[in-house]
């Protein structure tokens, strides 16, 4: 049977988690095409695209943002482009949902939006989920809160396919860190630096800490309006803003973290503790959302706002703990090929239709 799959890629560049599980998937997908199927990635012009087997890349002019901008150019374009292209299915991670001529499988990363948790109105916010559920011809989630969530939000719609994140084994060489290793080493955090990743709690956490034992915070990721807030609340505690990282430098960040710390408030996955386990480093998490699920009896998993748990967890927390086997066991459980491979059942299903 014949099957061409195209798949929004134009936010494609800069690292970041979504980012990281696209091109993961799209690495997996490609050996195990059929003959007779092929996968396109409409990504930006500018966009550098890596040599991936079974994988066809196709540079589109629709703008990574505003979200109303980048909606408007979806809306004028897409359907022609996918005629064009002769698709068969659609791929698609974003919203609104753009009318196209091909069945589209819907990716729903989280539901911030819908929880408050955005600039966004929740009631518009809720409305465009729902309507965008309801024209999918199947949607897509990267855990089970997140599917269970969408189905109460939207209990008309069909059963969402549940495709997990996964990571690969850490690399053999790491590069350089950014910065020389501290007397009591560092609290990692990975992610944009924004309010709903709840920062605060950490910052207030370790300010308690003695200074003759503080660790200190290093943040890898863009500053999302909430930095001046953490460095506010850390007080005499050091923050080290970094920026966004290279692949090299994130893998020896989380080599040598003395633990990794997920306080957000919200996450539809939670892919920082996932890779923190795969290089045996602690993970101390908000009890929030899908993290839970993701990180299970192998971390610590806390209140988000109970800033006297976490300064005890962190004061607790070495990375020589004994049970760093044991952590990257559980990351290596979830594997890319499995994950292509239930992706890849979704698109032949709607194909076929």
């Amino acid at each position: 049977m014949s099957l061409h799959v195209a798949m929004s890629g134009w936010l494609l560049g800069q690292p970041s988690g979504a980012n990281r599980r696209l091109l993961a998937l799209l690495r997996a997908v490609g050996p195990q095409l059929a003959p007779g199927e092929r996968v396109t990635v409409l990504c930006r012009p500018d966009f550098a695209p890596p040599a991936l087997s079974g994988i066809g890349w196709q540079p589109v002019a629709i703008p990574t943002g505003p979200t109303l901008r980048r909606a408007f150019v979806e809306r004028r374009t897409l359907r022609a482009t996918l005629r064009r292209l002769d698709v068969d299915v659609l791929d698609h991670g974003f919203l609104p949902l753009p009318t196209v001529d091909a069945p589209v499988c819907l990716l729903v990363h989280d539901l911030r939006a819908v929880d408050g948790l955005t600039r966004w109105p929740r009631a518009l916010a809720r409305a465009v989920l729902r309507r965008a559920c309801a024209r999918a011809a199947a949607v897509v989630t990267p855990s089970r809160w997140t599917a269970a969530r969408l189905q109460q939000l939207a209990p008309r719609m069909p059963a969402a396919v549940v495709v997990p994140n996964a990571v690969a084994p850490p690399p053999a060489s790491q590069g350089a860190l950014p910065a020389p290793l501290p007397p009591h080493g560092f609290v990692l955090h990975v992610g944009h630096v924004e309010a709903r990743k709840n920062l605060a709690v950490l910052a207030a956490a370790l300010q308690r800490l003695p200074a003759t034992a503080r660790p200190e915070l290093w943040l890898a990721g863009r500053d999302a309006g909430a930095l001046a807030d953490v460095r506010a609340t850390a007080g005499d505690a050091i923050v080290r803003a970094l920026g966004v990282v290279d692949d090299a430098t994130l893998a020896a960040l989380y080599a040598h973290a003395r633990c990794v710390a997920v306080p957000s408030r919200h996450e539809g996955f939670g892919m920082t503790a996932l890779e923190a386990f795969a290089h045996g480093a602690p993970v101390i998490a908000s009890a929030c959302a899908a993290l839970p699920e993701i990180v299970g009896t192998h971390g610590v998993l806390l209140p988000p706002d109970d800033v006297a748990a976490w300064a005890a967890a962190l004061a607790a927390t070495r990375r020589d703990d004994g049970c760093g086997a044991a952590r990257r066991a559980h990351a290596m459980a979830h594997d890319w090929t499995a994950s292509a491979a239930a992706l890849l059942a979704t698109w032949r299903r709607l194909g076929a239709r």
